[in-house]
């Protein structure tokens, strides 16, 4: 009988161990719109570093975006994009884009911080036409590889913004980022008429 009652006991502590460890994750959606009578926004109050992904962006054809507000970013987003905040506080959302007479634009961004990708792979590029950045969410340290580079010769390096590091870096060096937030990557070089620019980098962290 004895036996029995320790492992109930134990089952118990464990569950609520379990519950204790979850009950602070929150993920929320959150919606905005505008339009020619005016705008609405939306916003979610988080308690620790999130992740914020752009769900969708509509009405404004291909220049339809996600406008973010949050601890360490404050930017454009395309939908399917995500970012990480430094930290707790208010997320914002608000749409951006162009739309025609009588026409509206309307967006919705999830925000949650029980997301950790312990390996992220980012991918940019420029060329004539314009630049396309890579994005990553992170929850605290991480490294970051510039796993790729080219388009440019010698010229051709990794662009990387993270938190306590911004520069340029050549194909195989690595760098630390400091906390959460949010990893950027562009591409940098000297490239020919009509030649463009590619990389890539890895992200790693240890999630917790």
């Amino acid at each position: 009988m004895k036996s029995k009652m320790s492992s109930c006991v134990f089952a118990v502590l464990m569950t609520g161990l379990f519950f204790a460890a979850t009950a602070g994750a929150t993920t929320k959606t959150i919606y905005a719109t505008a339009n020619s009578n005016g705008s609405t926004t939306g916003s979610a109050s988080m308690s620790s570093a999130s992740k914020v992904t752009c769900t969708s962006a509509s009405g404004g054809g291909t220049s339809s975006r996600c406008f973010i507000q949050a601890p360490g970013w404050s930017g454009l987003l395309t939908a399917g994009q995500s970012i990480g905040t430094s930290g707790p506080g208010t997320v914002t959302l608000s749409c951006a884009g162009t739309y025609p007479v009588g026409g509206s634009l309307s967006c919705s961004a999830k925000v949650d911080d029980t997301t950790c990708s312990p390996e992220q792979t980012l991918s940019a590029s420029a060329n004539w036409a314009g630049t396309t950045q890579g994005l990553a969410a992170i929850k605290g340290p991480a490294i970051v590889e510039c796993t790729f580079a080219s388009g440019g010769g010698t010229s051709s390096r990794c662009f990387v913004t993270a938190p306590g590091f911004s520069g340029l870096m050549l194909e195989g060096q690595t760098v630390s980022a400091t906390g959460a937030g949010t990893v950027v990557l562009g591409c940098a070089g000297s490239y020919p008429v009509g030649g463009s620019l590619s990389c890539n980098a890895q992200v790693s962290q240890i999630c917790p």
